[in-house]
């Protein structure tokens, strides 16, 4: 069963979006990182669950929990980008940023779940999408199995030269 991961990235939206609004309405910084925190913690979870369905070969309504380890590695991702909003929050308490780009920035939270999505999916590859390269949260890129091998594929976007170098070099075979 293939996962739309424009739809695992445009979740995460449908709860940044009002939150974020909610705050340039007047509402409070500290409600407004709790709906991002939700909002990171559904979306990463909802990453994490479609890939290892697919990975299985079945449905991620038949997904019923996490081992302990598989828990332990979520949260470790999630962990990573909860640090991030923690950063982003003391930036609006300091008045550093316009309501614009809050939003623009906060509507960045949604693509790691790309990340996520390919290290659950493909796991003992040298590197994923949205980790390790300049376009961070914005990358395009995927993986392509064929075979044994795999291929980094960039999409019909622009490219950072990090991107460009894995391309460059596939086809790659994962790690045991």
């Amino acid at each position: 069963m293939t996962v739309s991961l424009d739809t695992l990235r445009a979740q995460p939206l449908t709860l940044i979006g009002p939150a974020t609004q909610a705050l340039a309405d007047g509402g409070s910084i500290g409600a407004w990182r709790r709906a991002m925190e939700q909002a990171i913690r559904r979306s990463q979870t909802a990453a994490y669950i479609a890939a290892t369905a697919e990975r299985l070969g079945t449905s991620p309504k038949l997904i019923k929990g996490l081992s302990k380890a598989e828990r332990a590695e979520l949260d470790k991702r999630i962990d990573a980008q909860l640090k991030y909003l923690d950063g982003f929050a003391k930036d609006l308490k300091a008045g550093r940023m316009t309501m614009a780009q809050a939003q623009a920035r906060a509507n960045l939270y949604a693509g790691p779940t790309r990340g996520t999505f390919y290290a659950t999916r493909y796991q003992g590859l040298p590197f994923y999408p949205t980790e390790g390269s300049e376009c961070m949260s914005n990358c395009k890129c995927h993986w392509e199995q064929k075979g044994d091998e795999f291929y980094w594929r960039m999409g019909a976007v622009e490219h950072c030269p990090t991107c460009e170098g894995r391309a460059a070099n596939n086809p790659y075979t994962v790690s045991a």
